[in-house]
């Protein structure tokens, strides 16, 4: 694995980054809550690679990261005012979003109830990143059911056969993000993160579905 010092190298960093990740490679790389690794959904070896790299099971779906919310468009057709209020409120920041209405390019399965996982993360150089590349599928990069290693270097250890891996130091909240289920008729909050309940419940509050 190449690392590369974020604090040192940010333009070598973004550029060997995206380059790894346009042809059909795996990075590791800091978000706002824990290191993630991840690669682009257009290349199912890759993804491939990182179910069995992490030793997680294929039944998981890897969420995607985005650049911002105007990308929710490529993937889901899903519109409704509690996803307004939600990105508006939270993103970019530590909030993953289930939606349905997935679009083509990002299913997986002829399930038509299948759904899909996006945050925008309050990382400047990940959003950047994804800017270049377009969304990404991403997970924790620690093995699957074990705690994620703070630093890259301990990562690094994990993950030899990933390509690049870009050490940003210890990552701002240290915790999975609160998922927010979007595919049912009321939102759900299934995973608590550092975003509470009671914040997403409050905002929510006496909001109409559509």
């Amino acid at each position: 694995m190449e690392i590369i010092d974020l604090s040192k190298s940010r333009a070598h960093a973004l550029k060997n980054s995206a380059d790894t990740l346009l042809a059909g490679g795996v990075v590791i790389f800091p978000t706002d809550t824990v290191y993630g690794i991840g690669a682009l959904p257009k290349f199912p070896s890759a993804i491939n690679k990182i179910f069995e790299l992490k030793k997680r099971p294929t039944t998981m779906p890897l969420p995607l990261l985005l650049s911002d919310k105007n990308q929710i468009n490529e993937i889901s057709s899903h519109d409704s005012p509690a996803m307004t209020k939600l990105v508006d409120a939270f993103w970019p920041g530590p909030l993953t979003l289930i939606l349905p209405d997935v679009l083509s390019d990002f299913c997986h399965s002829a399930d038509e109830e299948e759904t899909i996982a996006v945050r925008c993360p309050n990382h400047d150089f990940i959003r950047e990143l994804i800017s270049r590349t377009g969304p990404l599928a991403t997970t924790s990069a620690n093995l699957h059911g074990k705690p994620t290693p703070v630093a890259l270097q301990e990562i690094a250890e994990l993950f030899q056969e990933v390509e690049v891996g870009i050490d940003g130091g210890e990552c701002d909240h240290g915790a999975a993000s609160t998922i927010v289920d979007l595919s049912k008729a009321n939102p759900e909050v299934i995973r608590e993160g550092p975003i509470s309940e009671t914040q997403i419940l409050q905002l929510l509050n006496g909001l109409e579905q559509t």
